[in-house]
């Protein structure tokens, strides 16, 4: 019997094979065959490292303020570019970029300061809140009806799937699916509502204006 898990097949177009490819790069973004980041991961370190490189060098030479806003341009814009996707990766996966942010963090004090006082004095988001925060700017105009019509069933409300009005109903809107396995539990699907229902009403609510 063949493993479900080890399923072999052939793709080709106008009779031309198409080879397996374990990760490819589409928009920038490292994809990879067992969607656990890995290699996403691994090119954002080789990219960041090279950006920490330069702060470093340059704090000798520029104001804290002046440093933030390099900080901004040659780190935090890699950082957030699609970590939508990249940011459900696993804890062991995410680790790398976590270290090398707390790094770049201690760019902007002369001083030996603990990472978690930089973040609040600085008010930047570490790569947990800033997947967070992706989360939410996702699921805003999905709350709020400005996304477009195939997102409609994308997510569940808990009503159209539970025919009474359960406890869970009302400490959350939308429907969390079980996944058995840890790799259903990294998709939107999962992690979305599970980070949406902690977040207060009056903000789910908000203008994003």
């Amino acid at each position: 019997m063949n493993n479900r898990n080890n399923i072999d097949f052939s793709v080709s177009i106008s009779h031309h094979p198409i080879s397996k490819q374990s990760s490819l790069k589409y928009l920038g973004v490292k994809l990879d065959d067992k969607l656990n980041w890995k290699p996403q991961s691994e090119k954002l370190v080789t990219q960041l490292f090279k950006s920490y490189g330069i702060l470093f060098k340059l704090k000798r030479y520029i104001t804290i303020s002046v440093l933030k806003s390099a900080y901004f341009a040659l780190f935090h814009s890699y950082l957030t570019y699609s970590i939508l996707n990249w940011g459900r990766a696993n804890k062991t996966t995410l680790l790398p970029l976590i270290r090398l942010q707390n790094k770049a963090m201690r760019t902007l004090e002369y001083y030996k300061t603990k990472t978690t006082v930089l973040y609040f004095k600085h008010k930047i988001l570490g790569i947990p809140y800033l997947f967070q925060l992706s989360v939410g700017k996702m699921m805003h105009p999905f709350y709020n009806g400005g996304l477009p019509n195939h997102f409609d069933n994308y997510f569940a409300e808990i009503a159209s799937v539970h025919k009474y009005r359960t406890k869970l109903a009302f400490l959350q809107k939308y429907d969390l699916p079980r996944m058995k396995k840890s790799l259903g539990q990294l998709s939107l699907q999962y992690i979305v509502p599970k980070i949406w229902s902690n977040i207060p009403e009056n903000l789910k609510s908000s203008s994003p204006y």
